[in-house]
């Protein structure tokens, strides 16, 4: 069986990604490296930091690589947080306060200004093929945080999924099957992995 890195070192994502990917590859994370060194995401979009992930971790390990970067977008904030979805408060702040500085930041506004969307992109290289996968999820910014804030998904609470018109914390497993974008390209990007012949 192929082994196949997924670069993170968040365990929800990991167990995410070994629920879709298992069946096909052996998983391996990041903390399964000795001495492995972070890679700057200095890209200025989604995209470019998932790729100069997925690059950097292979040069590091050898092992075909998978990496994600994504986020959230507000339209009201001009984007943000966006690619400094984790660091836009100009700090390092913890995923409880990202998710109350957008409810703090969004006070007020009105409904037709509150629209945003979450996701972002997942790219696979081996070395030779580069593969790349984009899904969003579109809805608006509640009022309130709904739901706990998990850790490595401080968004979540914050918004409310147009689909179903429902508060993302609050999904069933059956809608948030439905609009995970994360997932989406996990299942979207295994079929072309498949393709190049692991």
């Amino acid at each position: 069986m192929s082994k196949l890195l997924i670069a993170t070192t968040n365990p929800s994502k990991l167990q995410e990604a070994v629920s879709i990917l298992g069946g096909n590859f052996e998983v391996l994370s990041l903390k399964d490296f000795e001495n492995i060194k972070s890679v700057e995401e200095t890209g200025k979009t989604f995209e470019e930091n998932a790729v100069l992930k997925a690059k950097g971790y292979f040069a590091q390990t050898g092992v075909p690589c998978v990496a994600d970067d994504g986020g959230l977008i507000v339209d009201y904030l001009g984007g943000a947080p966006g690619v400094s979805s984790h660091r836009w408060l100009g700090r390092q702040a913890t995923d409880q306060e990202l998710a109350e500085a957008i409810i703090e930041k969004m006070a007020g506004v009105p409904f037709h200004q509150r629209k945003a969307r979450i996701g972002g992109f997942l790219v696979f290289w081996d070395g030779r093929n580069l593969l790349k996968k984009e899904n969003w999820t579109e809805g608006y910014i509640s009022e309130r945080l709904q739901g706990e804030v998990r850790p490595g998904f401080p968004y979540r609470p914050v918004m409310v999924v147009a689909q179903f018109d429902k508060p993302y914390a609050f999904l069933t497993s059956e809608e948030h099957e439905k609009v995970n974008a994360r997932r989406k390209n996990l299942k979207e990007l295994i079929r072309e992995i498949k393709r190049l012949g692991y």
